[in-house]
């Protein structure tokens, strides 16, 4: 009698390969997650040749770009620029 005949059910159902615990469709949403935050960052990246006016123009100023990009490459810059135009108080000067 072998040990996998011993064991408990549980305990057998346990044992898997990585690729069962990260099934193919994980590991390709992660991969076309992981190409789109680069293809956005890069883009964000091109809004480095705008100048100033042309970023106020479309609601941003250059501090959100560059605090856009400084964040973790893992992490999707254009999220930061969305709630930066949605933020209510930009522009607004504190005494």
């Amino acid at each position: 009698m072998s040990i996998c005949e011993e064991a408990p059910a549980s305990a057998i159902a346990g044992r898997g390969t990585l690729l069962s615990k990260f099934s193919a469709t994980t590991l390709f949403s992660w991969s076309v997650a992981a190409f789109g935050a680069w293809r956005n960052r890069r883009a964000v990246a091109d809004l480095r040749d705008l100048d100033d006016s042309q970023l106020a123009d479309i609601g941003l100023s250059r501090r959100d770009v560059e605090t856009a990009l400084s964040s973790p490459i893992s992490v999707d810059p254009t999220l930061h620029l969305v709630r930066a135009r949605e933020n209510p108080l930009k522009g607004v000067r504190r005494n």
